[in-house]
């Protein structure tokens, strides 16, 4: 009878597999590059998120649940121990950070020829889902970003980037405030090092210069697009088209595009929101702001930005010459007036003078 059984699904690790110290209790999510799990710490009594390293398409589990390459060439095995290699870094300098809108890595160990980042487990809905629902008022997306522009803040000082933000890696908890999660960077350094970029990136959320541009062409202004664009999603219902679409045009006239279409809301969201979330989502990195700072003051003045302050005085430099243009053509129709007058009126004196 053992012998007729099916083989067990290797697809994930099982509900009640013991992991170290922790019992697998379900599973929270599954993207491309991982999995993630509910667990209970049995040494501390309490329930945590185990994210395992899992690159579809590039690993594949045995029967026994340990992890190989799908491919058995030198470049491939190659390929999957350096993003390993990369995942175990990301957790370690994930684990420095404490903050409150940032998940908290606790640990992250080695088994089953794969990696576990140990996090903490919070209760709450992703962003996404509340999406699907309801649109946020403004006060409500504004608590939200600058909690998480508050966290990301000492990552990017410390020359970490998120790299894949987007409405399904915010977690919202139950008293509302913002949790950041599923940060990218593992699975950016795989996609450069194997060439699929448009694998790794999330369209309508990922800027231009992550698809095509080199590691040192990113910063902090990356996930200030992620963020705008996440902002644009709450606000129009509609993510951003595709950067890698977006970037074939440019100029006032693409900008004057985005604009118009938040405009349609400015019934629910003030003129300095809207233009922050604009200005964060061009499609040429150097004209967004540079760093959080920039990105904050802007939700309140958007003159901080010289870019910005350029667009202004050229709209209120439009605006001057058409006011000049029609005071002049209101110019000459007065001097048509009064010469109509003054002819009249000469005329009426000559008449008078020869009587």
């Amino acid at each position: 009878m053992e012998n007729s059984q099916s083989s067990p699904d290797t697809t994930t690790l099982p509900d009640g597999y013991e992991l170290n110290v922790y019992k697998i209790k379900d599973i929270l999510g599954q993207g491309g590059f991982g999995i993630t799990y509910l667990a209970h710490d049995n040494s501390l009594d309490r329930d945590v998120a185990i994210k395992e390293f899992m690159p579809q398409g590039m690993a594949t589990r045995s029967e026994d649940y340990t992890l190989h390459s799908v491919k058995v060439d030198d470049d491939s095995v190659c390929t999957l121990e350096w993003g390993l290699e990369r995942f175990i870094r990301e957790a370690k300098t994930l684990s420095k950070f404490n903050h409150h809108n940032i998940v908290r890595v606790h640990t992250v160990f080695e088994a089953n020829n794969t990696a576990y980042m140990v996090m903490s487990y919070e209760a709450g809905v992703t962003f996404q889902e509340i999406l699907k629902k309801r649109q946020p008022s403004e006060d409500e997306l504004t608590d939200m970003i600058m909690g998480l522009l508050d966290g990301l803040e000492g990552m990017h000082a410390e020359g970490f980037i998120h790299r894949d933000i987007k409405p399904g890696n915010i977690f919202i908890r139950p008293d509302g405030s913002a949790l950041l999660l599923d940060f990218g960077s593992a699975r950016q350094a795989i996609g450069e090092e194997t060439q699929t970029l448009t694998k790794v990136a999330s369209p309508g959320y990922a800027p231009f210069e992550q698809y095509y541009g080199r590691s040192d062409m990113q910063g902090p202004w990356t996930d200030i697009y992620a963020l705008g664009a996440t902002l644009y999603r709450a606000i129009t219902g509609e993510a951003p088209i595709d950067a890698t679409f977006r970037n074939r045009s440019s100029g006032e006239e693409a900008i004057q595009e985005v604009v118009d279409i938040l405009d349609q809301h400015n019934d629910k969201y003030s003129p300095f929101f809207l233009r922050a979330v604009e200005h964060a989502i061009r499609t040429n990195h150097k004209e967004r702001p540079q760093t959080v700072a920039e990105w904050r003051q802007m939700f309140a003045d958007p003159s901080v930005s010289t870019v910005t302050q350029w667009r202004y005085a050229a709209s209120s430099f439009r605006n001057k010459s058409a006011n000049n243009q029609e005071k002049k053509k209101t110019n000459w129709k007065d001097y048509l007036v009064f010469a109509a007058l003054a002819i009249a009126l000469a005329a009426v004196m000559f008449a008078y003078l020869q009587k």
